[in-house]
């Protein structure tokens, strides 16, 4: 059971999200081809037309998220509370891999930063 109500949606609402995904992988193995050529030309035509096709899928889904929130009302407030999960859980997650990233590695590195060594004076400095 989908939680937002997609259940209640007609399942060929989906169907141009499964033709989307085929051509976007057409397209990539067209780019990936044309790119193994040394076509580059072709190759970032095709990948354009590659995120091109996942801008469409993305305007598509939230036309479906839309729909099913219209659809079944009562669960608007469901959605709307795992979309807030999910940003927290996500938010979290990447303060931790900030830690993870920055700050730890410089709390653990065992280097210490030491002066600049002192010039040493050589013969022809001291004449």
């Amino acid at each position: 059971m989908f939680l937002i109500g997609a259940e209640n949606l007609p399942s060929s609402m989906y169907t141009p999200l499964v033709v989307l995904l085929v051509v976007y992988v057409v397209l990539g193995l067209i780019a990936a081809r044309a790119r193994a050529h040394e076509d580059t030309d072709r190759s970032e035509r095709f990948d354009t037309f590659q995120f091109a096709v996942l801008l469409v899928a993305a305007l598509y889904t939230i036309v479906l998220v839309i729909s099913a929130v219209f659809a079944y009302p009562t669960r608007s407030t469901d959605m709307v509370t795992i979309i807030l999960v999910i940003g927290v859980f996500f938010a979290a997650l990447l303060f931790v891999f900030f830690l993870i990233a920055e700050w730890l590695p410089g709390k653990l590195s065992r280097r210490e930063e030491r002066p600049p060594p002192e010039p040493i004076e050589t013969r022809s400095q001291a004449r």
